[in-house]
């Protein structure tokens, strides 16, 4: 057999693995790119290996290095798919592009050890907060309720927020886009105007929040805006058998809407004071809602499963129901309005902002 022949096997086999390469490579760089940078470890590692391969393979047969000076089309296309994988390499681990769970996917489910203890404790909520103090886990920490935000300087205000969360400029366009919530609470005191203006009841009232009404239309267009809130907040404050008062507002924009993705909040009132929350594992069941739950534990109670919704903020930007929130007009729970609630006879005792989802069960 001819020299000529002997090398045939080699180079088909080098061939071969350089193009199952390049094919590996080519897949997980897609793939990175479509699912937003989330398989770039898998790409360079990829890359990586592929190079590594071929150029062992390329050593021992008659190709490339192994044939002396002769650059054949096995060599340069190792060289191309090293250089490529070098390249991924530097952009994922040198430019940080590598943290991974940037993408606009719902949260996984609940675990089994979450499922045991089904509505037992709030989720965990997510802040575009720039600076927040140990501790608050839902809030930044103490601010102005709306009241002070009104008749405050704004050299008062700076000197009474977190620090990070408000900049001179900011101050004023807070302002007047808490006056905007505030006229619309004003115009929608009542449940009869509330339903009137298209909202409706979608929970108990829930101890820290009241009921949540919410309006389909301002839910759907996807937009923020601050005279436009999709819910309103409602409680009976302590006494079943009176009326609904109104106790604030609140917020809803899914993701992909107002800037928003997964991961990161709307971009909403100015500065960094509002608090987008978001809760994972809702569960209705004739209007009591739950959190934490799974789809069987629902499905069993015969409820409404909601895996995750986000993004949720509530606003306290009326005092008149004689329930303000001392915490701030942004603070996620209204520890004032809880200690109201504890008058209803029928409301578990003693709770504490941690056992939450025990008292909405």
């Amino acid at each position: 057999m001819a020299k000529g022949d002997r090398s045939k096997p080699g180079t088909l086999l080098s061939m071969a693995f350089l193009i199952a390469s390049a094919v590996v490579v080519v897949v997980t760089v897609l793939l990175s790119v479509w699912y937003h940078g989330n398989w770039n470890q898998a790409a360079t590692a990829s890359g990586v290996v592929a190079t590594v391969v071929a150029a062992g393979v390329l050593l021992g047969t008659g190709q490339g290095w192994a044939n002396g000076r002769r650059l054949s089309l096995a060599a340069i296309s190792t060289g191309v798919v090293g250089l490529a994988a070098v390249s991924l390499a530097v952009v994922t681990y040198v430019g940080g592009t590598s943290n991974v769970g940037l993408v606009d996917a719902a949260p996984s489910t609940p675990s089994s050890q979450q499922a045991a203890s089904e509505g037992a404790a709030l989720s965990q909520a997510t802040s575009n907060n720039v600076v927040e103090p140990p501790g608050y886990s839902h809030d930044l920490g103490a601010h102005p309720m709306y009241g002070q935000f009104m008749s405050m300087s704004d050299t008062q205000i700076l000197a009474n927020t977190p620090g990070g969360t408000l900049t001179p400029d900011e101050v004023p366009v807070l302002k007047a886009q808490l006056q905007e919530a505030r006229a619309f609470a004003l115009n929608h005191d009542t449940v009869e105007k509330a339903r009137a203006a298209g909202y409706f009841n979608t929970t108990n009232d829930v101890p820290f929040m009241g009921a949540h009404f919410i309006n389909a239309q301002y839910l759907s267009d996807g937009v923020f805006d601050p005279s436009k809130p999709e819910g309103l907040l409602f409680s009976k404050i302590g006494n079943p058998s009176g009326d609904w008062h109104l106790v604030g507002v609140w917020y809803l924009i899914f993701p992909r809407q107002a800037g928003s993705s997964a991961t990161v909040p709307p971009q909403g009132f100015a500065g960094n004071l509002d608090l987008w929350h978001a809760h994972s594992g809702l569960c209705t069941r004739n209007g009591v809602i739950s959190e934490n739950n799974t789809a069987e534990g629902c499905a069993a109670d015969h409820g409404n499963y909601i895996p995750d919704l986000r993004w949720m903020m509530h606003v306290w930007v009326y005092p008149e129901s004689g329930v303000d929130n001392s915490a701030g007009v942004f603070s996620y729970l209204n520890q004032d309005l809880y200690a109201k609630q504890q008058g209803d006879p029928n409301q578990p005792q003693g709770l504490t902002k941690n056992s939450i989802g025990d008292s909405i069960q």
